[in-house]
């Protein structure tokens, strides 16, 4: 077995191919993914000590000797996985020939005390791509995926099964809530620095690529689907988590009466005459496989999903063929600067509880960000506003400014 698991042989990458489910296609970006969230420097393949530094920075064991080992290499990535009691029962006293036979069918010379550990990362697809190339990042992002420490995904918009996995997704989710920051939250409504919040849940994070991603907020179940049957029909690929969020916003009187409580959907009163809403809402974060397809998102939203007064006729009925669910004010957003110089600049003002676990999200303009930071001093003095810059798209800009309705 060579060095580095870059350089395996045709001969060997082929052996492979033919014994492992393969992975079709690599959107992993592994080098691009270490160093935004780990600050790793793309791994020297050659280098035990560039490796060692992506290993320990992901949490694994560094590696010991004096170069490279591939079969050690291997070993401590299935650490990393959580996966080493599932390679050593490759061994079992009851299958002592499983490793064996494994590493046996693809002709490769692997020593006995590692044979287990890569007939294992060999059964998980862990070792090859289609190419049979697999840098050392690839291999140890796609572990750390395995442990938690990757992505955070409900899969891509080519998947078979991705709509029924959405929808099995979504029903589950319901009202949840943290109270010091639900009581913040009210206090800053309820001062009129802000229209409302979000509440979020830091379990669901998708820990997307930035450059690459847009979160696209939302409250239609039909409409997610739709959205994700759009983008396949246009062939744009993209990672998909669903990010539940409780939406909080004033509720008036003069709208009627507001129904019977559900489990994702309420109405409480929370000073005299006062009410807020709380519903189940999503963001929708994709991360998609190029910065291109990222800006071509808007133009599809702009034609497909976005009511405009020549959309619907005099009572209010759409007469344009759209998605489920379209609204005259989508809202969607990007961590980084979009090259479409429409998309407006906000501040998302986030405010963690003292476990970092749960987050109030409100929008404001720039300007406006020092009047919730202000409440937050006065109200929870032990916490604090992180203001993150967003870049968000032109039909919600324009109803935050106050420029128009669509």
């Amino acid at each position: 077995m060579k060095k580095c698991i870059s350089v395996l042989s045709a001969a060997l990458a082929a052996a492979l191919t033919l014994s492992v489910p393969v992975i079709a296609e690599d959107h992993s970006k592994a080098e691009e993914y270490l160093q935004e969230y780990y600050n790793v420097e793309p791994v020297e393949e050659d280098s035990l000590e560039s490796v060692n530094a992506a290993l320990t920075a992901l949490g694994g064991e560094a590696l010991e000797g004096e170069e490279l080992n591939e079969e050690e290499l291997i070993a401590a990535g299935i650490r990393l996985a959580g996966l080493e009691e599932l390679a050593l029962s490759y061994i079992n006293d009851d299958a002592p020939d499983k490793a064996a036979e494994k590493v046996a069918s693809t002709q490769m010379e692997v020593s006995e005390e590692y044979a287990p550990y890569v007939a294992c990362a060999l059964d998980l697809g862990l070792l090859v791509d289609e190419d049979g190339a697999n840098s050392a990042s690839d291999y140890l992002y796609r572990c750390a995926e395995i442990a938690g420490k990757g992505r955070r995904f409900l899969g891509r918009v080519s998947d078979d099964d991705i709509l029924t996995k959405l929808r099995s997704e979504m029903e589950s989710f319901v009202l949840f809530d943290e109270e010091e920051l639900t009581n913040l939250g009210t206090e800053i409504v309820l001062s009129g620095a802000t229209t409302g919040y979000n509440l979020k849940y830091a379990g669901y994070d998708a820990h997307f690529l930035a450059d690459y991603t847009l979160k696209y907020g939302h409250d239609d179940f039909q409409h997610a689907q739709q959205l994700i049957g759009l983008l396949r029909s246009e062939d744009i690929d993209a990672y998909i988590q669903i990010e539940p969020k409780v939406s909080v916003y004033e509720y008036m009187t003069d709208w009627g009466d507001p129904g019977e409580p559900t489990p994702t959907y309420a109405v409480r009163e929370v000073t005299e005459d006062r009410y807020l809403c709380y519903a189940v809402e999503y963001d929708m974060m994709l991360e998609f496989d190029t910065k291109e397809e990222k800006e071509a998102f808007h133009g599809l939203i702009e034609t497909y999903a976005k009511k405009y007064d020549d959309s619907v006729d005099e009572e209010g009925n759409v007469t344009e063929k759209l998605l489920a669910g379209s609204w005259w004010q989508p809202l969607y957003s990007s961590a980084t600067e979009m090259q479409n110089e429409e998309f407006g600049e906000l501040i998302d003002n986030v405010i963690y509880d003292a476990d970092g676990l749960y987050s109030v999200h409100s929008f404001s303009l720039p300007e406006n960000a020092a009047a919730i930071e202000e409440i937050v001093a006065e109200t929870a003095p032990e916490l604090k506003v992180s203001p993150v810059t967003i870049y968000v798209n032109p039909a919600f800009m324009r109803y935050i400014t106050g420029e128009d309705h669509q």
